[in-house]
């Protein structure tokens, strides 16, 4: 499929701030993503919705107090959390001073969880870590 270049209109992206932080990366997303999946921006956000929708988010207030952090402990944090993923398919990224940036869910091509290519797995599991808790 040759990638669309529909446009994510502002009504789209007011609607998928819930799931992602900012208009850019939502942008972002739909050309790296969905605009190889499907045409229509509204295609892609409405299937990210279901995935987004089906996930479960570990309490990493608690888990960021924890002394000797992680990025397997965060990793198998939400594996433990969503029951059919495991921490392999689970990629966890750190900025230079061992910050959570993002955690990168692996998909396959048919939306199921896969395991990470190097690449996508990010910090080794014995990375250290730390997970901001705002002010």
């Amino acid at each position: 499929m040759v990638p669309s270049t529909a446009p994510v209109t502002p009504r789209i992206a007011r609607e998928n701030l819930c799931m992602m932080p900012s208009t850019r990366l939502i942008a972002r997303q739909w050309a790296k993503h969905g605009s190889c999946m499907t045409k229509r921006p509204e295609t892609y956000f409405a299937v990210t919705r279901v995935l987004w929708e089906s996930l479960r988010i570990p309490d990493y207030d608690r888990i960021s107090r924890e002394e000797g952090l992680t990025a397997g402990r965060i990793r198998q944090a939400f594996a433990d959390a969503n029951p059919g993923w495991s921490a392999a398919q689970i990629g966890v990224q750190l900025n230079e001073r061992s910050w959570l940036e993002e955690l990168r869910l692996c998909y396959g091509p048919r939306f199921r969880p896969t395991r990470c290519d190097d690449r996508r797995y990010g910090a080794r599991d014995n990375a250290s870590a730390k997970i901001w808790r705002g002010l």
